[in-house]
């Protein structure tokens, strides 16, 4: 499946796997054509891309070649075709109501179109009977009338490799689901997902947070046939059948093997995301804590010598420059640490509550993430600007209502944290959410704590200050 040209919002785009734009119209077989020395009046090939370096183009693409020597032509038809100049593409994504459409182009185009992305092409010629063949040709024939040429997309149930899976397995009365359909596959959807969206950090980690248990669960081979490369090697693996649906010994359903584009396929591989997110957040946040340490050594000592004098704060004159810089440096490090993690979390938080509410992807509802990630974290950002604005005033200004406020609300967070925790050591929540507990949670508690002790003044101040600024 690969997406085709047209700019795409990097997160919510990694969902779906499509197909490059193709033409609309017939063109005319060449001479050179594998298939031109076949007896056989019509062939037809299954069409598999391998994945692209791109978002897009991660997870490949499947087509149908028919090769009719009758009327000369030779026909490729695409299900992943959309309309991408959309301009309202992207919020159609998002709630799920994405419509789809088959075309048709030339065999040399097609080739071409993969060559210029310099994807891999292999085919396969599907050993069909007359019978089996008429079928599936009437399937496709009637998918081409223009009142069905469009199509409700969904990346894992109805996409570009799951309408020829389904033709096929029309044409040959169900044999195909009937081999794979109860059969268990070794991985489940998130194990793709990891697997070949990972290369960039912020689809890896969008897509980890934002979808739901839905695609922890076990899938059929039948289901896993969502993936172009999976279609191709359990066909390849199954036997053909005659009309009365015994197989035929000997004889598989696809035989034949061409590597049309000789190319390497893309990277792949399972990265974790999350370090950068823990690099981006977490550094700073540990230098608040060393920076608090800091000054609390400035506590700790004046305390021990004239405990009478001092109430536990630091007033910001009782500081010599040296740990006043100590101060600023604290303070632009929760800061940072804080508006990052305010957009973050925020986001994520918001992301999860409206998809639930008005998506129709439902592997986005009710997720577990929710424990951790709230709409309400962007109030976090103002936090994070009032500390960053007294780091550069040299100031430490004491609001206690508001640090009280925040304190709460980092402790119901903490609390959160904790019974995610719980419910997953449990078995309560089924989700795989053990990746963001173990880097974001880890995080979260972090932070959450640096707020906690944020909202505390730093140090030491005298008691006569402290009651002129009970006065006050």
């Amino acid at each position: 499946m690969t997406f085709y040209r047209g700019r795409m919002i990097r997160l919510m785009l990694g969902f779906a796997f499509l197909a490059n734009v193709a033409g609309t119209s017939r063109h005319a077989l060449g001479a050179d054509s594998p298939a031109a020395a076949q007896g056989d009046p019509v062939e037809i090939y299954l069409m598999t891309v391998g994945i692209g370096d791109q978002i897009h183009s991660r997870f490949g693409h499947t087509m149908i070649r028919v090769v009719d020597h009758t009327d000369k032509t030779d026909a490729v038809y695409n299900w992943g075709m959309f309309d991408y100049a959309d301009p309202a593409f992207a919020w159609k994504f998002f709630k799920g109501v994405l419509i789809y459409r088959v075309g048709v182009q030339s065999f040399s185009r097609t080739l071409d179109t993969y060559r210029y992305e310099e994807r891999p092409v292999w085919q396969e010629r599907l050993n069909l009977t007359p019978a089996q063949t008429r079928r599936l040709l009437d399937r496709i024939a009637l998918n081409m009338r223009p009142e069905n040429v469009r199509y409700p997309y969904q990346y894992f149930y109805n996409n570009c490799a799951t309408k020829p899976r389904d033709y096929i397995d029309e044409a040959v009365d169900g044999a195909v689901k009937a081999t794979y359909g109860s059969e268990l596959a070794r991985e489940n959807h998130r194990w793709y997902v990891r697997q070949y969206l990972n290369d960039n950090p912020l689809v890896g980690l969008g897509l980890d947070v934002i979808m739901n248990g839905d695609i922890d669960r076990p899938m059929s081979k039948w289901d896993e046939m969502f993936f172009p490369a999976k279609l191709r090697e359990y066909l390849i693996a199954m036997p053909a059948t005659d009309d009365a649906g015994r197989a035929i010994p000997g004889k598989q359903l696809l035989s034949g093997t061409e590597e049309l584009l000789s190319l390497p396929d893309a990277s792949s591989g399972d990265r974790n995301a999350f370090l950068y997110a823990q690099m981006f957040f977490g550094l700073p946040i540990l230098f608040f804590f060393m920076a608090m340490i800091g000054v609390g050594g400035i506590r700790r000592i004046l305390s021990r010598h004239h405990p009478e004098n001092w109430t536990g704060r630091v007033a910001w004159n009782t500081l010599d420059t040296g740990h006043q810089v100590l101060v600023r440096i604290a303070l632009a490090c929760l800061g940072f640490g804080l508006a990052g993690w305010s957009l973050l979390s925020g986001a994520f938080g918001t992301i999860h509550t409206v998809m639930w509410a008005i998506s129709a992807h439902t592997d986005s509802h009710h997720n577990a993430n929710l424990w951790l990630f709230w709409p309400t974290d962007f109030l976090f950002a103002v936090l994070g600007w009032r500390a960053l604005r007294n780091a550069l005033r040299g100031s430490v200004r004491r609001r206690p209502i508001l640090g009280a406020s925040v304190r709460f609300y980092a402790g119901l967070h903490l609390v959160a944290l904790v019974t995610m925790v719980t419910l997953r050591e449990a078995g309560l929540i089924q989700q795989d959410v053990d990746r963001v507990l173990y880097n974001m949670g880890i995080l979260a508690a972090f932070i959450y704590a640096a707020t906690w002790f944020g909202m505390m003044d730093f140090g030491l101040e005298q008691k006569q200050v402290a009651v002129s600024d009970a006065k006050e």
